[in-house]
């Protein structure tokens, strides 16, 4: 019970951290949506930018081949002052063309004188120490593209492009990318929200159970599986543990109400007998020592009851009592347990007959196993026996050469407490059989009970072989 309720509690806390999971998985979708559209946004815009960049550089250079072509029908003599034709003032959708010397003088058209000063690196390439280079510069307070080539020696040519209409388009791309983006963001976000409460929900379910069965103590609720995913194969593993639950819990209930059941009547014939010999001080010698033999008998009868009991619970509670699990030699065990019994009932001619054999399990309780099918076979069987005992590959056989298993009495003798009308003359508590099928089971192996076709009764223990 205490595993139930740590198990459940568990799960409650699993669902108080749903909604938690649910954000976490929602925002790192949303994060990683985020993360991926800025950088495609960032790609995009410079992509974008650099084309319509590239574009004005082709325009400059068709300009600046335009105006070379000029000038070559000079034939090298070109005058002071010269300026290129169709040089137009500057402005937003035309561009600006100036003649620079070597010493620093600019020719240009009437009026646009000082709009752009030329620098060092110009003067170089009118010169000719330099090649021809574009720069983004103020030309009139706007900012402009910018192409210095050599014209003729000592002579350079600059031509100048508004980057107004350029830097409007840039901006109204980044605008747009942004809102895409944004808009991308908060679809995923909605997105993985869905997604997550989905894919959440079978947990939300696992949540629902685990509280109603702690609600109400009873493990017999099952979480509906409907997917084939790690979470239809937990929604699984939670329903097999309910059910493992549930099965040990009606098995510890079933033996707690049979046990209360047994014991009651001992303990009643007990507790007769002690008040009998408290209120009757002046009994006879003879008399009480009857009374104090039956008390004996009867504390020994419970003895044996609770140490049934005990090894029943064991064998019902999982990994309880199991000792050291490992190889265990069968034939060893038989032997010992052959031993104990021909003690115990010295009458009782007991025959073994052991192959080696090798099984998977513990050694102890497949003793207590052996040991009762041993004492069930003396006690049924003639004061003298004999019981006869066989091994071979797994599976033991005890027999006896009693009156056997009535038809009325096979499908109970594995019960527990269950006795025949004709045993319950004979000491016991009705539990040896129901104990060795529990560790039977425990070692998944079967026990069977059969009547021998020349009398008496035969019961069969068959456990795996190890490999």
């Amino acid at each position: 019970m205490r595993t139930l309720c740590c198990l459940l509690s568990a799960w409650r806390r699993l669902a108080r951290q749903r909604i938690g999971l649910q954000t976490r998985f929602t925002l790192v979708a949303a994060g990683a949506v985020a993360a991926t559209a800025l950088a495609i946004t960032a790609v995009a815009f410079i992509a974008i930018r650099t084309d319509l960049e590239n574009q004005i550089q082709q325009q400059l250079t068709a300009r600046a081949a335009s105006v070379k072509h000029a000038a070559d029908n000079l034939h090298g003599h070109i005058p002071d002052g010269w300026v290129p034709p169709h040089s137009n003032r500057f402005g937003v959708d035309t561009p600006y063309t100036q003649v620079i010397t070597a010493s620093g003088g600019v020719w240009t058209a009437g009026g646009s004188t000082g709009l752009l000063t030329p620098n060092a690196a110009d003067l170089a390439v009118a010169r000719g120490d330099s090649p021809a280079f574009f720069a983004n510069v103020k030309v009139g307070g706007t900012r402009s593209a910018v192409l210095t080539t050599p014209l003729a020696p000592g002579l350079a040519l600059q031509v100048a492009q508004s980057l107004s209409t350029t830097d409007v388009e840039v901006a109204s791309v980044g605008a747009t990318l942004a809102v895409l983006s944004a808009i991308g963001i908060m679809a995923a976000t909605a997105v993985g929200w869905a997604v997550a409460r989905a894919g959440l929900a079978p947990v939300t379910r696992l949540a629902g159970v685990a509280e109603e069965v702690t609600a109400t103590g009873d493990p017999g609720r099952r979480v509906q599986v409907d997917r084939q995913d790690e979470l239809g194969r937990l929604a699984t593993s939670f329903n097999s543990m309910l059910s493992a639950l549930q099965r040990s819990l009606t098995a510890q209930r079933r033996l707690v109400s049979d046990a209360s059941h047994e014991l009651r009547t001992p303990l009643a014939s007990l507790r007769v007998n002690v008040e009998l010999l408290a209120d009757a001080p002046d009994m006879p010698p003879a008399e009480r020592q009857e009374v104090l033999t039956r008390v004996v008998a009867q504390v020994a009868e419970l003895s044996r009851l609770v140490a049934g009991v005990t090894d029943l619970a064991r064998g019902e509670t999982p990994g309880a009592g199991r000792g050291a699990w490992g190889p265990v030699r069968l034939d060893e065990v038989a032997a010992t347990a052959v031993e104990a019994a021909r003690r115990d009932w010295p009458k009782t001619e007991f025959s073994a007959d052991l192959e080696s054999c090798v099984v998977e399990g513990s050694a102890d309780r497949l003793r207590v196993a052996v040991r009762n099918l041993l004492d069930n076979a003396a006690k049924f069987g003639p004061a003298e026996g004999p019981v006869d005992v066989r091994l071979a590959g797994g599976s033991l056989t005890v027999r006896d050469y009693g009156p056997g298993i009535s038809p009325d009495d096979a499908p109970h003798v594995f019960d527990r407490f269950y006795r025949s009308l004709s045993a319950r003359a004979v000491p016991g508590s009705g539990l040896g059989l129901a104990v060795a099928a529990e560790i039977a089971r425990g070692h998944s192996g079967t026990v069977a009970a059969e009547n021998a076709p020349d009398g008496g009764a035969l019961v069969r223990l068959i456990l795996p072989v190890a490999n």
